[in-house]
């Protein structure tokens, strides 16, 4: 009959898999993690806060650089070549003042190349140290060689010029990493660079200079 009821005659339905409830050890645990997680997010965050904060506080002023003294004993331009060989004996005294009162500076890598219409003649690298508070220190590179120089029929021309007056213009640069120290606490690495132009009369070797002027150099990067 239509209406009667009917039971089920289909194959039997399996029981129902009893949810899972975490234990209490794992329950725990994950709770310990979180809370070991929290921890050292919180502590980085603290002490990245306290960087910034002596950073305002002491924040580093510019180093202080000059060339004290320079000579030059050789300077021989070759245009027998393509392109011209510039032959280069040149020395100098670079004199770096740190005017911080409560900041150290630590040099991590330092390096002194010398320049001449553009072209690159030489390079030296320079020790590196840690410069305390309001202190002076003193690099003197040394560069000497020979170097191809690619610096075009006006380059050439200027250098006749200057041979015949006795006096060139160079240009030094230092190239260097630096960190900086407040206390305890260093920052990360900074770039360092800085220009000095330099103007020199050829000397023969072993002659005295007694005409270099202090020349200032300027601090790009720091």
């Amino acid at each position: 009959m239509y209406g009667a009821q009917s039971g089920y005659y289909g194959p039997p339905i399996p029981p129902q898999p009893l949810a899972t409830q975490p234990s209490y050890a794992a329950e725990r645990r994950r709770r310990c993690f979180c809370s070991i997680g929290t921890a050292v997010a919180a502590f980085l965050a603290i002490f990245g806060i306290a960087v910034i904060v002596l950073w305002l506080v002491f924040r580093p002023q510019k180093i202080v650089v000059a060339v004290t003294d320079a000579v030059l004993y050789r300077f021989d331009l070759a245009t027998t070549t393509k392109p011209p060989s510039l032959a280069f004996n040149l020395s100098a005294t670079v004199s770096v003042r740190n005017p911080n009162k409560r900041v150290g500076i630590v040099y991590d890598w330092l390096e002194a190349d010398s320049y001449y219409y553009g072209a690159r003649l030489g390079w030296v690298s320079l020790p590196t140290l840690y410069q305390g508070h309001r202190s002076t220190s003193a690099w003197r590179p040394a560069v000497a060689g020979s170097s191809y120089v690619d610096i075009g029929s006006s380059g050439i021309a200027d250098f006749k010029n200057q041979n015949s007056t006795g006096s060139f213009g160079v240009g030094l640069w230092l190239f260097g990493r630096v960190r900086y120290r407040f206390g305890s606490a260093t920052t990360k690495q900074y770039v360092l660079r800085v220009q000095c132009v330099l103007k020199l009369r050829l000397l023969a070797p072993g002659a005295a200079n007694n005409g270099f002027v202090r020349t200032p150099c300027k601090v790009l990067k720091w």
